[in-house]
């Protein structure tokens, strides 16, 4: 199992329902609650070819300075993956983002950030695209 077929479906509605393509992301909170689901949610999410998600890693791509930042929040893990919880706390840090308020984890370019979450074993996803409007 190397994809998630609901992932690529939910993504390919939110970026449709947006308006926008996976180029336009500026920075994303990602279910990460396993180094394999965080690999193939690049992949799935058209961030990267199949088999080559752990390509932006190496190059740094997803770091907080990198062109596409992952996780700014910590990710699941370093929040004890609190099921049931963890869809809001995305959108809680997305939003920090936007409003300039998320201290050491600020990112500069908030723009489009994009919300992936898990559910089950990989057969229920959300995918929100959240839009910075204004100041």
């Amino acid at each position: 199992m190397t994809s998630w077929a609901a992932t690529r479906l939910a993504a390919q509605s939110a970026y449709q329902q947006a308006g926008i393509t996976q180029k336009d992301i500026d920075f994303v909170e990602l279910h990460d609650a396993f180094t394999s689901v965080e690999l193939m949610a690049y992949e799935d999410l058209g961030f990267a070819e199949r088999g080559e998600g752990k390509k932006l890693i190496k190059k740094g791509i997803t770091k907080m300075n990198g062109k596409l930042p992952v996780n700014a929040s910590g990710g699941l893990k370093a929040k004890g993956h609190p099921i049931s919880a963890t869809g809001v706390s995305q959108i809680y840090e997305i939003v920090r983002q936007m409003r300039k308020q998320a201290g050491k984890r600020q990112l500069d370019n908030i723009g489009i950030g994009l919300a992936h979450n898990v559910g089950g074993v990989g057969s229920t996803v959300t995918v929100h695209i959240i839009k910075h409007v204004g100041g």
